[in-house]
């Protein structure tokens, strides 16, 4: 038992000290890690530059003439509640749906994409596309179509 008790005090001083090693290369590192996340500011896609923006920000756009809000999230959400008036283009069907949408999206629209959060790529897979397809004003509202509802911006659908 007195083994496994010295064991153990011994691994914790192994962590302990290598901690501290890397916490002094880190400090004194050109290139070191910072003390705490802060979230990028925007994400290139196809050479451009699409600025992250929060739901306080993309409300400002709101109702702002040449503003397209575009929601990204799985169709059975987007019918549930979604943005007033926002346009729906799905990553998996993006090819089928704009044919649809494209009267709503001029090119030079300032567009706003969003899906579920911070953790979800599908606005920024579908702000590929639309690079691709010579859109250059987009937005992604990084914090999500949740965060949006929370604050209390207009929504529609069926779960209004």
């Amino acid at each position: 038992m007195k083994e496994y008790i010295l064991i153990l005090i011994r691994a914790a001083l192994s962590l302990v000290c290598a901690s501290f090693v890397g916490l002094g290369v880190n400090l004194i590192s050109p290139k070191s890690l910072p003390w705490e996340y802060v979230p990028p500011k925007e994400v290139e896609v196809r050479g451009l530059k699409v600025p992250l923006i929060d739901e306080q920000a993309a409300f400002g756009f709101f109702g702002s003439e040449g503003t397209v809000f575009v929601d990204t999230r799985k169709k059975e959400d987007y019918s549930e509640r979604h943005v007033r008036g926002a346009v729906f283009i799905s990553p998996e069907e993006k090819e089928e749906l704009f044919p649809m949408v494209q009267p709503l999206l001029p090119e030079d629209a300032r567009v706003i994409l969003y899906c579920y959060g911070p953790e979800c790529d599908m606005a920024e897979q579908v702000a590929d596309f639309l690079a691709q397809l010579g859109y250059t004003k987009m937005m992604i509202m990084s914090a999500g179509f949740r965060a949006w509802g929370k604050a209390g911006h207009p929504v529609e659908g069926k779960g209004k």
